[in-house]
């Protein structure tokens, strides 16, 4: 993701918001995560992501559109 992307941006204000509400937001870079299809259980990026899953009382997710619509992999 660029440095100063809206997806960041949003995430990162997100983040300060809830910090402010007494929360202890975390922030997962998905570069680097593999594909679902195959991933290995032992990958690197799927066992944080698996670890930061079972840490959270709750998640929020951003995804920058693409030509007007929402980007998937």
């Amino acid at each position: 993701m660029r440095q100063r992307s809206y997806s960041r941006m949003l995430t990162e204000e997100a983040a300060r918001l809830l910090q402010a509400m007494g929360a202890e937001p975390r922030i997962f870079d998905l570069r680097g995560l593999p594909h679902p299809d195959g991933a290995p259980k032992d990958h690197p990026k799927v066992q944080q992501l698996r670890e930061l899953a079972q840490w959270s009382e709750g998640m929020v997710w951003c995804s920058p559109e693409r030509h007007g619509a929402m980007t998937a992999s």
